[in-house]
């Protein structure tokens, strides 16, 4: 039996982004705050590029000076609050993300050549469909075979996490996976993994930046479709 191919989607920066509205980034922050319980705000980090939701979380509440254990106790509060702002905020989410160019076409080809997508995110799993629902995206993908941040706050412990649920629900004991990203966290998520890697230029680092981390490749964007697919199926069949 041939090995299957399997593509891993980043979602933020890489499939979508903000129209600058910060829907998501708001309803995080509100999160947090009242998680904290400290009474007033705290400020979203700069360097979150490629950081799962909860190890951004941990890491503005240690800022705050509470305890690591304070910490951890509070993120159950976090995630129930920011999924619940998010939903009340559907009709503001909506118009705020931004489904990158060619990314539809470059879903939809893959799905018509039968290859396996999912998503690898450091979104918790509820916000990661929340928002390709909101996008349009969500039937491209098959969530119980991808990893979220829901299920490690280290984004390098995700591929193993996939390659297990692949195990558990295809019966596959080996599958070439390529994760495609937007940040050096997302490559070094692919290293740490032992998967293959295609880093997109669509987010806040360019190519050469992107290049430097040593991905399999780097595409400037996703709009040449047939560039796209050529260069993932290329990358997945060095695995074989």
């Amino acid at each position: 039996m041939a090995t299957p191919t399997v593509i891993l989607w980043d979602i933020d920066g890489t499939l979508v982004r903000s129209n600058g509205g910060r829907v998501a980034v708001t309803a995080f922050l509100h999160a947090l705050r009242e998680a904290s319980e400290l009474g007033r705000d705290l400020p979203y980090p700069r360097d979150s590029g490629g950081k799962t939701d909860e190890q951004i979380a941990m890491e503005v509440l240690l800022a705050a000076e509470l305890t690591e254990e304070t910490a951890l106790g509070r993120l159950p509060v976090f995630r129930e609050i920011y999924l619940s702002e998010l939903e009340a905020a559907r009709e503001q989410l909506l118009p705020d993300l931004c489904v990158l160019p060619g990314v539809p076409a470059a879903l939809q080809t893959l799905q018509e050549r039968g290859i396996t997508q999912s998503v690898l995110t450091g979104n918790l799993e509820p916000v990661a469909r929340l928002k390709l629902g909101c996008a349009g995206l969500i039937d491209y993908f098959d969530f119980d075979l991808g990893a979220f941040g829901s299920d490690h706050r280290d984004r390098t412990c995700l591929v193993p996490i996939s390659r297990q649920r692949l195990r558990e629900r295809l019966g596959v004991h080996a599958a070439n996976l390529v994760i495609v990203g937007d940040t050096p966290r997302d490559i070094a998520c692919a290293r740490a993994g032992e998967a293959r890697v295609v880093a997109v230029a669509t987010g806040r680092y360019s190519r050469d930046e992107l290049a430097a981390h040593a991905p399999d490749a780097v595409l400037d964007n996703l709009q040449d479709t047939d560039a796209v697919i050529a260069t993932l199926l290329e990358v997945s069949t060095e695995l074989q």
